[in-house]
């Protein structure tokens, strides 16, 4: 742990110039650095059940877990943690102020110990696999328990802590109760030196109904072109946004429409130059889908699922390049027909569910995927297939807080 902190002091000022260098920083942003120090003033937050939720994806999850939670514990106080503005964001937007939240500390120790100090929070659940070894070694040492909900642990990211093994082994068992995702995720962690009386399997949070599915926006589409096909390519990376252009500038504009939503909306005037220099017609999404256009870009956060609601055909971004692909589910959800890249390693079970069950199509070139398009699948088995798929796995989130019941008191 010696060098693992001498490095961390190392890079703090490094961490805090890269905060104000990120575009979605603003002032409003830097009124909140000291929450990234040790805990804020709460006027009723001691004790809480402390979920940690990365970005957007997880704080959704967050969501349903509290809303279990509260009826295993009525009387507690919660306090949700997020890394990212984004997922700052989405807190405000999920829960009642009645919720406590602040970004997580830095993984320092003296950080760490200041804010579990402050707050001697029940427990900590952790949603995914956020790993932070001094987080987890003082929760450890003031018997706080650590709980992995939705552990997801990839073969590309087992690799990487298997490059210092007895270092994270020591870490990761540490975890008192862990929650994998699936059969691979549980062994890979299994790897790692997680307990296997602490582990356990269960489908992903995911599948789960949001408690806030019914509150997406409405989006209006102009009714003079409504017989255009509609495919929405969701969480784009950089450089996956030409090969989709690409592959839609095969097609017939006057029967397609594309809208690209990419994972990280301050890059729209990045997207924007492509499609200038493709001397390609589009329009920025403002709430009005106007089809007159060739390709929509949608610059704001939180309309994955509004424009799903609308759409005839899904791309599930993060696959052409090898991020390892973004959530399937929310397009499941409205039974549309998939396509992705190959690079779906960070969801390997559920995409392998969804090939067999010819939801989900892999693209590998540029012509395929356009043909593909161009033939437009309107299987009507696939809304069904779809429903059938996600009401099979339900029930995910109750079973998991059953679970933990064990080792939070109330």
């Amino acid at each position: 742990m010696i060098f693992y902190n001498l490095f961390l002091y190392f890079l703090f000022p490094f961490a805090i110039l890269r905060l104000f260098s990120k575009k979605e920083f603003n002032a409003a942003q830097i009124s909140r650095i000291k929450e990234r120090l040790g805990p804020k003033e709460y006027t009723n937050c001691k004790e809480p059940i402390w979920i940690h939720a990365v970005s957007v994806g997880e704080v959704k999850v967050a969501a349903l877990l509290v809303k279990e939670l509260k009826k295993k514990y009525p009387n507690s106080n919660f306090l949700i943690t997020t890394s990212t503005v984004t997922g700052s964001n989405e807190v405000n937007k999920n829960f009642s102020t009645e919720i406590a939240h602040q970004y997580l500390p830095y993984d320092l120790n003296s950080f760490i110990k200041k804010f579990l100090s402050s707050l001697n929070p029940k427990c900590l659940i952790l949603v995914e696999t956020e790993i932070w070894p001094n987080l987890i070694n003082n929760c450890n040492r003031a018997n706080i328990p650590v709980i992995l909900l939705n552990g997801r642990m990839s073969e590309k990211s087992l690799s990487k802590y298997l490059k210092f093994p007895k270092f994270f082994n020591k870490i990761f068992s540490k975890l008192d109760l862990v929650v994998a995702q699936s059969k691979s995720d549980l062994e890979n962690f299994k790897k790692l030196g997680v307990d296997s009386k602490s582990i356990t399997e269960d489908y992903s949070l995911k599948f789960s109904k949001s408690s806030s599915e019914e509150s997406f926006e409405t989006i209006k589409k102009n009714p003079r072109e409504s017989s255009k096909k509609i495919i929405v390519c969701a969480s784009t990376h950089p450089n996956e946004e030409v090969f989709l252009i690409d592959s839609f500038s095969k097609l017939d504009n006057t029967k397609f429409h594309l809208v690209l939503i990419p994972r990280h909306t301050h890059r729209a005037s990045e997207i924007t130059e492509i499609f200038d220099e493709k001397k390609l017609s589009y329009g920025i999404f403002s709430d009005f889908l106007d089809l007159n256009s060739e390709i929509t870009l949608v610059d704001k956060m939180g309309y994955v699922e509004s424009f799903f609601k609308i759409a005839d055909i899904a791309f599930i971004g993060g696959t052409i390049v090898p991020h390892g692909g973004q959530n399937f589910l929310e397009a499941v959800k409205y039974g549309l027909p998939i396509f992705s890249g190959p690079h779906t390693y960070n969801f390997k079970d559920i995409s392998e569910d969804l090939q067999r069950l010819q939801i989900l199509n892999i693209i590998d070139s540029i012509e395929d995927l356009a043909l593909e398009w161009g033939e437009f699948p309107h299987d009507s088995q696939i809304k069904e297939l779809s429903q059938n798929y996600l009401s099979s796995r339900q029930g995910a989130v109750q079973r998991s807080v059953e679970k933990l019941v064990v080792l939070v008191k109330d």
